[in-house]
């Protein structure tokens, strides 16, 4: 790939030799761009505009000035909406002109104290209108309101020709870029900005950033508000930038506009470079695809959103992938891949032929996800290189601080989360997250991400990873929290249709003892209205509305998820009720386990059951598929009989034991470098088999691990070579014979 230099002279180059035929091709780009407006356009109808505009042209509700950025915005897409109606036929003119001339001259300054309602707040709600309302506009009046809403803004312009590097995040760079090309568009001098665009763009999306700025990073996904390398080597962490996903808030903004602006120049002799373009469609089918099912978003990676109603998990996926894949469509490239990820938008149970099925773990991110047809599932651990999901205290996700410590999800009907803009996150206990295992508390730790001295916000551990040859996986963490004195190893293994999750050497005592229980939580979700337990006896109850306990149950149902418990000495607690927020009564189910108030090496092991009913869920407690082969604080591993696949997560080296997994031999092994490791039997002979072995560093530190397979008596060594960076703690898989 070319160096942003060399990149940029190709561009320059290229540029003296196309110039002459961009004004025959202009008149294409502003069709097309008229037409993007016009399918962003507000629909609002007349019969609730018209009586609000005022002579002066104001809309008689808004208190322009007074509220921040959200007159503005509501003003621009209401030019939006009379612009739609007189496309479609009202004569409208009077009213338009009006509306324009009272924004540009006689609206009162903005008040808004974020930079962002400004930048793009503003303007990202009245490009459609100006852009559809060109022709109407006289050049002074286009040029004034273009100077006032673009350019001249207390936090300087919308695109500043000296300030586009790669530290703008992308969720700001994308529509930023999109704007000034409408700005440019509009005033007739779009070609400097373009060229200045296309290189920026190149930057964000063709150019692999490991660490450092935000960005397209190697493992495929866009990485935001990441804390730079003086914060983390000041803690102690590793020397490069700790990093987060949000694609389904800042990583859709990026996805959205520059998708948008791209289909603009397609085809033209101002087109986008190949690399820019496939840099896009990495960004959507290697990382975007994987985070969603139906309309919902993976949950950890909205960022600091996912308590903002309109911006929650039932919204992250609207831009990202909807909007995202109908402008990818035009560009006319990966269509068949792009036409299956829309039809799962669609469709919550795709056709087969669309379904994904994999396994994917997210190396930069901490972030693994598992799909097939009936479910998705993701969980998100935290290592000493990223940081926890966004928060923005007080309003915006303040109470977030556990969701990096293993949150697990498991969407089967996608509605798991609650109705659109009532979802369970406004009303959330967020000291009980699924698959996070923690003292309870009512005073959760507060912490911006932004704030550098904040280190309770990061796992001071290196060993947080995951492992994954494709279809199944697994992930680990080990928890050292700064400040905060539990310490346990977790892990979740991913198989076909089951997941594993263990945790080991549970441990709180002395004067770290608050009175609060220690806990795992298996569930907070939308309530369905019934649950059932089956119980030590081998009865079945139906608890329904409140509190309830349950000691040794067998296993647990619920929205179809099923929950078998494989130590047999958990203690089960339940809460069915209903929570307000503000008009809204949302029902929540809570599930957990309490580990006492001082626990002492204690642990967990239970199966999750997606897309199961309740008949398949005691089945599987009749019968599990999966054993347990070890859970001690050096090595978790678990079998899946069905496969004969077996999941480790060695945190040190040392050697799994032989063990049977299904109807293979015993088969052994042993690693010399911690690791995270998936053993599959392949095929067999009487005196052969072939093995495949995955691995992954989840410290991302070392170059080869040494193995011995040992296989019905047989023996064979390798030395296997680890990805070198950028890509440490992506996985490997090799082919041993024994």
């Amino acid at each position: 790939m070319y160096s942003i230099s060399r990149k940029l002279l190709l561009l320059l180059w290229a540029a003296s030799a196309v110039l002459a035929g961009w004004e025959e091709e202009l008149e294409t780009v502003l069709d097309r761009l008229t037409q993007a407006a016009y399918a962003s356009a507000s629909h609002e109808s007349l019969d609730s505009l018209l009586p609000l505009l005022q002579p002066d042209g104001s809309f008689s509700d808004l208190k322009y000035g007074d509220d921040g950025s959200t007159s503005f915005r509501t003003h621009g897409r209401r030019q939006s909406a009379l612009m739609y109606h007189h496309f479609n036929g009202e004569d409208l003119t009077r009213e338009i002109i009006s509306s324009f001339v009272f924004i540009t001259y006689d609206a009162p300054a903005n008040q808004d104290t974020n930079w962002w309602g400004h930048v793009i707040g503003v303007p990202s709600l009245m490009w459609e209108g100006v852009s559809l309302a060109r022709d109407l506009l006289s050049q002074e009046l286009l040029t004034d309101f273009l100077d006032r809403y673009w350019v001249n803004l207390p936090a300087g312009p919308v695109w500043n020709t000296e300030d586009h590097s790669g530290n703008m995040a992308g969720g700001n760079f994308g529509p930023r870029a999109m704007l000034a090309e409408v700005e440019g568009l509009l005033r007739g001098s779009f070609k400097e900005v373009h060229m200045e665009v296309q290189e920026a763009m190149f930057r964000e999306l063709a150019e692999r950033q490991p660490y450092g700025d935000n960005g397209l990073r190697q493992d495929g996904c866009i990485h935001q508000h990441n804390i730079q390398g003086d914060h983390a080597t000041h803690h102690g962490y590793l020397d490069h930038t700790l990093s987060n996903m949000y694609n389904s808030a800042y990583g859709k903004e990026l996805l959205r506009y520059a998708s948008n602006l791209l289909t603009w120049y397609t085809g033209t002799s101002m087109d986008f470079d190949d690399a820019t373009v496939e840099g896009m469609f990495s960004a959507y089918l290697e990382c975007q695809q994987w985070l969603f099912r139906g309309h919902t978003a993976e949950p950890t990676t909205c960022g600091r959103h996912i308590t903002d109603g309109s911006l929650s998990t039932l919204y992250g996926t609207r831009g990202a992938v909807r909007d995202t894949g109908n402008n990818l469509k035009k560009l006319g490239r990966h269509l068949e891949e792009v036409e299956s990820v829309l039809h799962r938008y669609n469709n919550v149970l795709p056709d087969p032929e669309h379904a994904l099925i994999g396994n994917k773990f997210f190396f930069n991110s901490d972030l693994t996800v598992h799909h097939r047809r009936e479910f998705m599932a993701s969980v998100r651990v935290l290592s000493n290189r990223t940081t926890r999901p966004e928060t923005w205290p007080p309003e915006q996700n303040g109470d977030g601080y556990f969701q990096g410590d293993g949150f697990l999800t498991v969407l089967v009907d996608g509605e798991e989360n609650g109705r659109p803009q009532a979802e369970v996150f406004l009303v959330y206990d967020w000291a009980r997250v699924p698959g996070v295992t923690n003292i309870y508390t009512t005073d959760i730790p507060q912490y911006h991400t932004g704030v550098y001295w904040s280190e309770m916000f990061f796992n001071n551990v290196t060993y947080a990873g995951g492992v994954s040859d494709g279809l199944v996986g697994a992930v680990a963490m080990v928890t050292n929290r700064p400040h905060e004195p539990l310490r346990h190893l977790k892990s979740w293994f991913f198989f076909d249709d089951v997941i594993v999750a263990l945790a080991s050497d549970v441990t709180l005592g002395g004067d770290d003892v608050t009175g609060e229980s220690v806990i795992t939580t298996l569930a907070q979700l939308a309530f369905d209205g019934t649950f059932v337990i089956g119980t030590a006896t081998g009865e079945e109850v139906t608890p329904g509305w409140g509190n309830h306990e349950e000691n040794r149950p067998t296993w647990l149902h619920h929205r179809n998820i099923g929950y078998v418990f494989l130590n047999g000495d958990e203690k089960l607690l339940t809460l069915a009720d209903t929570r307000t927020q503000g008009s809204d009564e949302i029902d929540v189910f809570t599930a957990w386990l309490d580990h006492g108030a001082s626990p002492e090496g204690a642990s967990h092991a239970y199966a999750v059951l997606p897309a199961a009913d309740v008949e398949k869920t005691k089945l599987f407690s009749a019968k599990p598929d999966v054993e347990v082969l070890s859970q001690t604080s050096a090595l978790h591993a678990v079998c899946h009989t069905p496969s004969m696949t077996i999941g480790a997560a060695f945190v040190k080296a040392g050697e799994l034991t032989p063990s049977a997994c299904g109807t293979s031999a015993r088969l052994s092994l042993l690693v010399d470098t911690p690791c995270l490791a998936l053993v599959s039997v392949g095929s067999e002979a009487p005196d052969a088999a072939e093995l495949s072995v995955t691995l992954a560093d989840p410290q991302q530190m070392y170059d080869v691990i040494r193995i011995s397979v040992t296989y019905d008596g047989r023996e064979a060594e390798r030395v296997v070579e680890l990805p070198s960076p950028p890509l440490r703690g992506s996985s490997i898989t090799v082919v041993v014979t024994v």
